[in-house]
């Protein structure tokens, strides 16, 4: 089993985490990592602190490694991440609100989402908020039509 080296944590930081652990309104992810300190403050192994909290000792490590790091303000946020997707460009917004008032689709009238979308090469939600933030409805006419009676 490996040997976690204890952390050495004042009594601010030991109370501030005690009242973390006790507080009812401590989100439980929070919780689990005061914990966390607070056993490898104790001096415990990375297997028995994974077995108390019911972590992966890996996760022990990273928690234990964010509190040397940035104290107990490091455990109460978590680490940011990139997004998933990329934001689209202003070039290929400008694309698609030039496409949508300058061009018009093969075999169509007007440009319909999905039909912009594989045009365009990007999803049909994109499609939809581009749209909706620049006010454009290429589906409605602006002309009124009058029927006439036969």
């Amino acid at each position: 089993m490996s040997r976690i080296e204890p952390i050495m944590i004042d009594g601010a930081d030991r109370d501030e985490l005690e009242r973390l652990v006790r507080d009812r309104n401590t989100a439980q992810k929070v919780v689990w990592r005061a914990q966390i300190v607070l056993l490898a403050a104790d001096g415990l192994q990375a297997g028995a602190i994974a077995a108390a909290t019911g972590k992966s000792q890996l996760t022990v490590r990273r928690w234990r490694r964010r509190f040397v790091a940035k104290g107990v303000e490091g455990l109460l946020k978590d680490a940011s991440r990139p997004p998933r997707r990329k934001p689209l460009t202003a070039e290929k917004i400008a694309e698609v609100v030039h496409m949508t008032l300058h061009a018009k689709p093969p075999n169509a009238t007007h440009w319909s989402v999905r039909s912009m979308a594989a045009a365009a090469g990007i999803s049909y939600s994109s499609v939809q908020r581009i749209w909706q933030a620049h006010g454009l409805k290429p589906y409605l006419t602006k002309a009124f039509k009058v029927s006439m009676p036969r």
